[in-house]
């Protein structure tokens, strides 16, 4: 072969356009969970089940009904007789009457009856007479079922890497495989001076560290390496290697023999069985490198020299690997931002989860119980023991986990699939926090959302304004969003023509706090006056009224499986599951926003899709557009 010399350097920026461009289609396989970690997920992962599956005691101590426990006090505590002992895994049942408790373990079921836990520290047992010297409120120190992972929900998107985290939450709701992509990239070192670390160093031979530095590379970029050893300065065997390579990867390495010197060949070869696309690059250290393209398998050759070899990969190589894994690369630095809301401390050392959304920290603890808290963080700020409360505003160090991708914006409130299209057409990457409508309202008092998610009714029929102005929220304005078809969803063969057929049947309803429930009983309340008897009298006459299912799949579920007869929520979710939908209204769903966002350009282009007319064309049946959608009002 004639050996070539450099002629023409590409420019950096030319060869970075050229990578751009570069992208392999990944194949999808299975995995075991344990084989798992460093991957890349292949599609979004939906949980089959609720997390916790039944209601559960996040406390030692002792399952009591709350109003047993209203007059306890340290002077004057409150007795109640025990009746029983659940440890954690107890499948017993047991029921907490009036005037009964029951001892419970962190992690073990709630007894049927009680609807609070209360602490051993706040107790005293003698015999089977309990003294408790502090009241409870209902539901206090009980983790709901649902609270953590609600079933149907989205826990982990599609091309996120697969971390301890992330295993965690897909070991949690029962999975034990994996469909991650598979991008096999190929390296061969090339070089008659190398050998094998561990062999005995001879005179003039050097250890082959490219092999394994690459590969590590490779992996951290979530891609698999398939190393095929080192090949001698020799055109017939450097062929055969790369003929196997190319037959074999998605994208195939070589280090060595790329430069214009005597020994130099590999460059010639890729350039006689493909087409090379560049050959030098003008960087330092990055001259001896040759990108071509065998067979439509990128092939691309770094420099022998390790720390070269390894710039170029960085720089040149894991672009490639990312752009066609969909993935951004990874990283684990610390880094200074901003408290954006306070964080109380339990008076103790303590490593605290915080999402960090555009500078500003946030707190991602759900609860102590919670598996999915990691999933939401960032990172993790230190907090001393000696430090009680950090204001917000104040500068802290927050420590990056390695393999996240720092959310664009923050939105908390209720859940739709709407949502979730912005989300996709924006670009965006949204930490949404599906937990009401109420809970929305609340976030943006407290300054921790950029965007609440709100769809919540008043008496008189209007929606979220009035709420607004009820809390004096004087610095956020309010975005009109869509209307949404809500309405009764059941089976085929459940015989419902309105509300009034419900009466005798088993309904489930969605949480407190929740736009949909808000709704529900602002129908219940209108049937009621129809029938001239009080709302409280309807609602006595609803079986299932006082369930609290946290997602309109959920409801789905519920109805589709028979553990109810009917449900209230969306069209969409109803056609989804392939049930029956009769509308009952149509409500608003709206976006409240901070006024000291809107110009930023996250939300500008939330807003510009909110009010395109393609996003308007690709909502779900019984969501839709209006005159109103995308307007802001600043006056409530």
């Amino acid at each position: 072969m004639e050996r070539k010399e450099f002629r023409e350097l590409t420019s950096v920026e030319d060869a970075r356009d050229l990578v751009e461009s570069i992208k392999v289609q990944p194949q999808i396989t299975v995995l075991p969970i344990e084989e798992a970690a460093g991957r890349i997920i292949a599609e979004d992962m939906l949980s089959g089940l609720d997390v916790p599956a039944f209601n559960r005691s996040v406390k030692d101590g002792y399952a009591v009904r709350a109003k047993d426990t209203y007059q306890a006090s340290e002077p004057e505590p409150i007795e109640l007789k025990v009746t029983g002992s659940i440890p954690a895994g107890c499948e017993d049942s047991f029921f907490v009457d009036d005037g009964e408790a029951v001892e419970i373990s962190t992690g073990a079921p709630i007894p049927d009856g009680a609807d609070a836990v209360v602490m051993v520290e706040s107790t005293k047992q003698t015999g089977d007479s309990l003294l408790i010297y502090q009241p409870v409120h209902i539901n206090e120190n009980i983790m709901r079922a649902g609270t953590d992972i609600m079933k149907g929900e989205r826990i982990l998107r599609k091309n996120t890497r697969i971390g301890s985290r992330e295993i965690g939450v897909l070991a949690s709701i029962g999975m034990d495989k994996v469909p991650v992509k598979e991008l096999v990239v190929g390296i061969i070192s090339t070089g008659s001076e190398l050998i094998r670390p561990g062999e005995e160093l001879g005179t003039s031979k050097i250890y082959d560290a490219n092999s394994y530095a690459i590969s590590a590379g490779i992996e951290e970029c979530g891609a698999t390496p398939r190393i095929y050893g080192i090949v001698r300065d020799d055109e017939k065997l450097m062929e055969e290697a790369l003929d196997r390579a190319i037959a074999e990867c998605d994208i195939v390495l070589t280090s060595g023999s790329t430069s214009a010197g005597a020994g130099d060949i590999m460059y010639m070869i890729i350039e006689e069985k493909g087409e090379t696309l560049t050959h030098g690059i003008a960087i330092k250290p990055g001259k001896p490198v040759v990108i071509g393209m065998i067979n439509n398998v990128p092939t691309i050759g770094l420099p022998g020299n390790p720390t070269s070899a390894l710039s170029i990969f960085n720089e040149f190589v894991a672009p490639i690997i990312y752009n066609s894994l969909g993935v951004k690369p990874s990283f684990k630095t610390k880094v200074t931002a901003i408290m954006g809301t306070g964080i109380r401390s339990g008076g103790r050392e303590e490593l605290f989860p915080v999402g960090v959304v555009r500078g500003k920290v946030y707190p991602a603890d759900k609860t102590s119980g919670a598996i999915t808290t990691l999933s939401d963080a960032d990172g993790i700020i230190e907090i001393r023991a000696h430090t009680e409360y950090i204001e917000p505003g104040s500068e802290v160090e927050v420590t990056m986990f390695g393999n996240v991708t720092s959310p664009d914006l923050m939105l908390v409130g209720g859940q739709c699939p709407g949502v979730d299209l912005l989300e996709e057409m924006t670009g965006l990457n949204f930490r949404t926090l599906n937990m009401g409508s109420s809970a929305g309202f609340t976030a943006m008092s407290g300054g921790v959302a950029d965007i609440a998610c709100v769809n919540m009714v008043d008496a008189d029929g209007n929606y979220n304004s009035s709420v607004l102005k009820r809390m004096n929220l004087e610095d956020v304005v309010l975005v009109k969003g869509y209307r949404r078809e809500q309405g009764l969803i059941f089976s085929p063969d459940t015989h419902v023509y309105g509300l009034e057929d419900t009466i005798n049947l088993h309904i489930i309803n969605r949480n407190r706090g929740s736009g949909t429930r808000a709704l529900l009983d602002r129908e219940i309340g209108l049937l009621a006056e129809g029938k001239g008897i009080s709302k409280t009298e309807m609602i006595k006459s609803l079986k299932g009224y006082n369930s609290g299912s946290k997602s309109h799949r959920s409801v789905c579920d519920a109805v589709k499986n028979g553990r109810v007869d009917v449900g209230f929520g969306i069209k969409a979710a109803a056609e989804e599951a392939g049930l029956e939908f009769i509308p009952l209204a149509e409500e608003e769903f709206d976006f409240v926003i901070r006024k000291d966002l809107l110009e930023i350009e996250e939300i500008q282009k939330f807003l510009a899709v909110l009010r395109s007319e393609d996003f308007s064309k690709r909502l779900p049946p019984g969501i839709s557009t209006y005159e109103m959608t995308g307007s802001i009002i600043s006056s409530f």
